[in-house]
């Protein structure tokens, strides 16, 4: 009967536990809001006195001593736990408060410095957006009214001693017709005897290497063994080798192998984006483009454009756009072949016999269009034109072959000049003349 009596009472206790429970976690509720509202209007917590005094009013049966130790357990672990997320609220809030004063600080700081704050762009963007500029010769356009070419035997290239310094030769003289912006180079083939190698080929491919501009090497020239060297040469750094941050009207491309259902081409002008062009030519052809477009535009998909000749940057705006390469096997071929419809109406020659630049007189063609200067070979200009058994030129009439025939370097100090120092001091002090008699101002 005892030990019945005793589980019907634990029975009883216990669902008077329940019900008592049941009371407490309502109380609780209660107790959790009171001390939230506390936390949130007075940024203040309960205290274990003050909890322990709300316990002692309460009368509490001998019989519920173990649920009161129960109780204050469960309020101590969730006082401590009330405590563990106020300093963490407190802390958040104190973070929140120092990064708003920094923010502050920051901001008054730009304002008094005059500073706009820049918004965050991605990495994605930012590496697609790239700085762009006007190429520099477009800034000042200069529109020129004539045209220089030059002729050059081959015949100095076969002289050199090795193939490393004939690839730097080639390179020389590469750089001189770009400093001096000439339009046309016509090689005449002679030969300096008749067992001697012909390297014409050999020169006319490396000076086409250099005069394209880099990002359509890799399609207009293959591998090859006359390129091998090509390293040696000092780059040319023409104004028409424009790169990708670089704006300008026109730019030199390569026509795409790519299939097309119309009159239009697709051509590499060196660009993130391909161009689309009103002709359809055949893939891997060289021409350049004038671009519809005034300047960069990432929302368009392809740009658009028109071909041109080669000559119309250099005459329109005064950018030289390179110099295109022709070879005579004769006198007669120079004139003949020439690229312009109307010749060649100012003719110079280049000789130690011919007359002091300074007291000749350039005025004589004052509007000419297309000049042409002849520069000689290992036997100079004279034995060069005599040896051509294709003319009737001779050492008595060769000066009346030329509207001037001059010596661009008087009083020297060497039995000979060589034919690459020949070039470069005859068109330095040619060139200033020629602009000067067509009203060219730098």
């Amino acid at each position: 009967m005892l030990g019945k009596k005793t589980i019907r009472n634990n029975d009883e206790e216990s669902d008077e536990k329940d019900s008592n429970n049941n009371k407490y976690i309502t109380k609780k509720e209660k107790e959790n809001s009171d001390s939230k509202n506390n936390i949130k209007n007075n940024k203040k917590g309960l205290n274990i006195k003050e909890l322990k005094n709300k316990f002692k009013n309460k009368n509490i049966s001998p019989e519920k001593k173990e649920e009161k130790e129960e109780k204050e357990n469960i309020e101590k672990k969730e006082y401590i736990k009330s405590k563990v997320t106020k300093l963490d609220s407190s802390e958040s809030e104190s973070e929140s408060d120092s990064s708003s004063s920094d923010k502050n600080k920051n901001i008054n700081k730009n304002n008094n410095d005059e500073k706009i704050l820049k918004p965050n762009i991605k990495k994605e963007e930012s590496e697609n957006i790239k700085k762009e500029k006007d190429h520099p010769e477009f800034t000042k356009s200069t529109k020129v009214n004539y045209t220089l070419s030059i002729l050059i035997p081959s015949s100095i290239v076969d002289n050199a001693q090795s193939k490393e310094l004939r690839t730097y030769l080639i390179g020389e003289i590469a750089r001189t017709l770009g400093i001096f912006k000439i339009s046309e180079v016509i090689i005449f083939h002679d030969k300096l005897k008749d067992n001697s190698k012909d390297y014409i080929n050999y020169f006319i491919k490396n000076l086409q290497y250099l005069e394209t501009p880099q990002y359509l090497r890799k399609t207009l020239f293959p591998v090859s063994d006359d390129l091998k060297l090509s390293g040696l040469m000092n780059p040319l750094e023409s104004q028409h080798h424009l790169r990708k941050d670089e704006w300008s009207p026109y730019r030199e491309g390569c026509v795409l192998n790519r299939p097309v259902n119309g009159e239009y081409s697709w051509v590499n002008i060196g660009l993130n984006k391909d161009c689309k062009i009103n002709q359809k030519l055949p893939p891997k052809t060289r021409v350049t483009v004038k671009l519809n477009e005034t300047g960069f535009n990432n929302k368009l998909k392809f740009y658009t454009g028109t071909p041109v000749s080669m000559s119309e940057p250099f005459l329109q705006n005064g950018t030289y756009w390179g110099y295109v390469i022709r070879v005579c096997e004769t006198y007669d071929d120079i004139f003949k072949n020439s690229i312009y419809k109307e010749g060649y109406d100012f003719i110079i020659g280049t000789s130690d016999k011919g007359e002091n630049y300074r007291t000749a007189d350039f005025n004589k063609k004052k509007n000419f269009k297309h000049c042409l200067i002849i520069f000689g070979g290992i036997s100079g200009i004279e034995g060069m034109m005599v040896d051509d058994e294709h003319n009737q030129i001779n050492e008595g009439n060769i000066e009346k072959n030329f509207d001037l025939y001059l010596n661009t370097c008087m009083n020297q100090g060497l039995r000979t000049i060589r034919t690459e120092e020949a070039i470069l001091i005859s068109l330095a002090v040619i060139r200033p003349e020629l602009d000067k008699i067509k009203g060219i101002n730098y």
